[in-house]
């Protein structure tokens, strides 16, 4: 690209309006801003902004950005230099031969200790230890761009020496992009901010639509890091704030329950418990079945759990009780949870009250300590899970049909026939209770949940939140709380006639409807056989109402051979609801609100520090890991049958392979291809066909002729 052409004075750019500099722009740089089309000029203006002689800036921070923007556009990489305090000068990366060290001759390679070589023509960064590429050209004709900012007795930066114009070619600085993630962290920290799962994609579409530039995608997602760990917490600085969020949350909620802790030999922070008063009240009003479950957060520099306790209204919706951020999960930290949680909640001491959770060995042994006499039962998915890893998708038919017994007799057939068709399977399900998992069993209603999903559910609501830091975690789950909470209320408030709620009332709706269609044979007035299509269910009303269906005892609501009977009878149905179905429940337990908390200015205390970050190289893991035997590709799972878990023998792989390079999914799959060759089987760091145009300067591996002539190598040390 023409330089000339594309170096405007920027004085007579300030005098012209936008439709004219986007007339020329376009003019100038017909081949590089084709991609622009549409895009409108004050974008571009607003993008680009012109750095003139004499302009000023509120902070240094703002002249940078400008001077960014405009370099952006060009298409230019420049390199910035502190002279002291109050003046920093921009230079241009190329045509500036190092000054430290003028004592190397040029036609020699620089090379630093333990670092990689650069071409010739190289030189010394200004701070004498980064290596950078020169225009050959440089040393008779030095690039003259340069700016100079100087700090004002205003305290403005104002630009004192502008020498904005280009003699080195734009090509050569299309190695290294002037957009680098510093920057792109600002100019995209508004759309990660606004959706912190945006994919690099869409940013690199955004920049490009906005800019009319293209950014690397290392740097878009180098930048996008940045604005996550800010958003995080990702600054040490952050985990000081801590107890100052605490405060704020005790001053708003004096009712709410509220607490943390730092490590017992440091003070680094350790953990730290919310539950607002809004929710703790709540509980008695909702169904007596809480679930408890521990995700971990998605920030890899200083990671941590979170624990989740939540149960569901009359109304089918989840509610987070409490939660708690935790350096690990540990039966520790589970004691210390569920201690807060259990002087933090009312009623929830009361032995009515069923938990579910996975498998888990602390919240197993901390809840039969903690609550004493409540009923703990095991998620069934869980143990699904684990019957099929270990004894195959057969005995994984079979465990369906165990845990969904209604008699005790059902359940012990069921289990001969698994032992008889596979011992070791009947060994493990005889060692877990049948109180645990078995519909027969089970002492508390379960409302139609026989899995942990209220708290799953929860879990991945607030995965957004996750990949947060623990000081934003701790702001958002609140925030998220009382949008929650807010939802509830506005529908509370609508329930003003009706009896049942929206969910039991269509629930009893349907159950009426299937009544129609049963016989009863009435034995006695509290007994009757009601025949249906599902086979003949005995129903008794007193002394306690009870179905041999076991829908009435699971989900406290009479289901529909409890109504053909009242029916029979002429008695109404609705007597056997439980208060937890009933509007003026659900409006009780919305009724009171979250107070807001201001979390901004928030002061810095010392009590409270950052822990040991965890440095881990490479991208962030978003997936979970394939364990042995698992297949990402849908391909490997359909050959593979329904388990699609099953390890592949040799044979069975290799026969694969083939399948897939010469069967039908041929045409599906796409190989990966070098980006030099554009050949498959390899990438661009073993590919044969390297040239030095496609590679970074430092990246230079092969000896030069001047290496092999047997020239010592100077070294900049």
């Amino acid at each position: 690209m023409d330089d000339q052409n594309n170096s405007m004075d920027d004085s007579q750019e300030k005098e012209i309006g936008a439709e004219e500099l986007w007339r020329r722009h376009v003019q100038s740089n017909s081949g590089a801003l084709q991609n622009l089309a549409g895009v409108s000029p004050e974008a571009v203006i607003r993008a680009s902004r012109r750095i003139v002689l004499g302009v000023t800036f509120v902070s240094w921070k703002e002249a940078m950005f400008c001077m960014k923007a405009c370099v952006v556009l060009r298409q230019r990489t420049f390199l910035l230099k502190k002279r002291h305090s109050d003046c920093q000068v921009a230079i241009c990366r190329y045509g500036h031969p190092c000054r430290r060290h003028p004592e190397i001759p040029r036609n020699f390679f620089l090379q630093q200790a333990s670092s990689r070589p650069v071409p010739q023509n190289g030189f010394c960064g200004e701070n004498g230890r980064r290596l950078e590429c020169a225009w050959e050209e440089a040393l008779q004709n030095p690039c003259p761009f340069r700016i100079r900012w100087k700090l004002d007795k205003e305290k403005t930066w104002t630009i004192s020496v502008l020498a904005s114009k280009h003699v080195c070619p734009s090509h050569l600085h299309t190695w290294r992009s002037a957009a680098d993630a510093k920057w792109l962290a600002e100019v995209l920290a508004n759309k990660v901010t606004s959706n912190p799962k945006i994919g690099v994609g869409q940013l690199g579409d955004t920049f490009r639509t906005e800019y009319g530039k293209q950014a690397s995608y290392k740097s878009t997602w180098h930048g996008r890091e940045i604005v996550l760990s800010h958003m995080g917490g990702g600054d040490a600085k952050s985990f000081q704030s801590i107890p100052a969020v605490c405060a704020r949350l005790k001053a708003v909620d004096a009712n709410g329950h509220v607490d943390w802790e730092p490590q017992p030999d440091s003070r680094a922070f350790r953990r730290m418990f919310v539950c607002p008063s809004a929710s703790g009240r709540s509980f008695p009003y909702m169904r007596p079945h809480v679930g408890l479950d521990a995700c971990h957060s998605k920030n890899q520099r200083y990671p941590s759990f979170i624990m989740l306790a939540t149960c569901m209204d009359g109304n089918k919706n989840i509610s987070i009780l409490a939660y708690a951020i935790v350096d690990r999960e540990n039966e520790e930290n589970w004691v210390w949870f569920l201690i807060h949680f259990r002087g933090a909640v009312t009623r929830i001491e009361s032995q009515e009250i069923q938990y579910v959770s996975d498998r888990c060995k602390s919240i197993i042994n901390v809840v039969r300590n903690i609550f004493l006499g409540a009923s703990h039962v095991h998620c069934t998915i869980h143990l699904e899970r684990n019957v099929k890893q270990r004894f195959g998708t057969e005995m994984e038919k079979f465990f369906k049909v165990l845990h969904r017994c209604k008699t005790k007799e059902r359940y012990k057939q069921v289990l001969e026939a698994i032992t008889e068709k596979n011992p070791a399977c009947g060994q493990y399900l005889s060692n877990i209770p049948p109180a645990l998992y078995v519909m027969y069993a089970v002492r508390r209603p379960r409302f139609g949940h026989t899995t942990s999903n209220i708290v799953e559910i929860a879990n991945s609501a607030i995965l957004p939140i996750r990949s947060y830091g623990p000081l934003q975690m701790c702001i958002e789950l609140y925030l998220y709380m009382m949008e929650q909470k807010v939802k509830q209320h506005r529908l509370s408030l609508t329930m003003n006639e009706e009896r049942l709620t929206l969910y039991a009332a269509k629930y009893m709706a349907t159950q009426e409807e299937d009544a129609g269609r049963m016989r009863v044979r009435i034995t006695s007035l509290n007994e009757a056989l009601v025949q249906s299509s599902m086979g003949d269910f005995v129903v008794t009303l007193l002394p306690e109402c009870k179905c041999t269906c076991l829908v009435f005892k699971d989900m406290c609501l009479p289901c529909s051979h409890i109504i053909a009977f009242e029916r029979e009878m002429c008695l109404s149905s609705e007597r056997h609801v439980g208060v937890m179905w009933t509007s003026v429940a659900f409006r009780i337990a919305h009724l009171e609100t979250f107070r807001p908390v201001d979390t901004s200015n928030l002061t810095i205390s010392a009590s409270c520090m950052a822990p040991t970050p965890v440095l881990k190289r490479g991208r962030r893991r978003i997936n979970r890991i394939a364990g042995p035997g698992e297949h990402r590709s849908s391909t490997n799972n359909l050959l593979a049958g329904s388990s699609g878990n099953r390890s592949l023998e040799p044979e069975e792989h290799q026969m694969l392979v083939e399948i897939l390079l010469v069967g039908p999914f041929a045409q599906q799959r796409t190989p990966r291809l070098c980006s030099i060759c554009k050949q498959p089987g390899h990438d661009r760091r073993t590919c044969g066909r390297q040239e030095s145009d496609n590679r970074h300067p430092s990246q230079h591996s092969t000896l030069t002729g001047v290496e092999s002539q047997g020239v010592d190598i100077p070294y900049n040390r």
